[in-house]
């Protein structure tokens, strides 16, 4: 009888060049992740590739998913975000850091989104790597 092993989570990766338009930065929702049934969030890990830029002073970003836009991460100071941090909460950090709870181990229903709030972002890329496992048959996340 063979030791039973439980299959390795899905990975689904998704970077956005920020530029100030609609559905790139403008105020407003910004699609990540299509997400279809339920699916349990193993990790969810956003990493700055460029630093991001503001069109006016008072640009915020937070991460979550549509109809709880702050679930994952809240409203950070869009300026903050500079290329090779890892923003995992409104302070981010270089290097390394531990993921927070909000991070791992959630379960949603919703697409994932980054909100802009306040002014657009308009530079400055940002890639989010998901880890998933599906919890209904219908269970996906793919990139928007």
């Amino acid at each position: 009888m063979g030791t039973w092993a439980p299959a390795a989570p899905h990975r689904a990766t998704k970077a956005i060049t920020f530029d100030g338009t609609a559905g790139l930065g403008a105020v407003g929702a910004v699609s990540y992740f299509t997400v279809t049934g339920e699916v349990l969030i193993e990790r969810i890990v956003p990493f700055c590739t460029v630093d991001l830029a503001e069109a006016a002073p008072t640009a915020t970003i937070a991460l979550g998913v549509t109809g709880a836009v702050e679930l994952f991460i809240a409203a950070t100071t869009a300026v903050d975000i500079d290329a090779n941090e890892f923003w995992v909460d409104t302070a981010p950090d270089a290097n390394g850091v531990a993921l927070l709870a909000a991070l791992k181990d959630i379960v949603i229903t919703d697409n994932i989104i980054a909100t802009v709030g306040a002014q657009n972002v308009n530079g400055g890329t940002l890639r989010i790597d998901v880890w998933w496992r599906p919890l209904s048959s219908d269970g996906k996340v793919v990139a928007a």
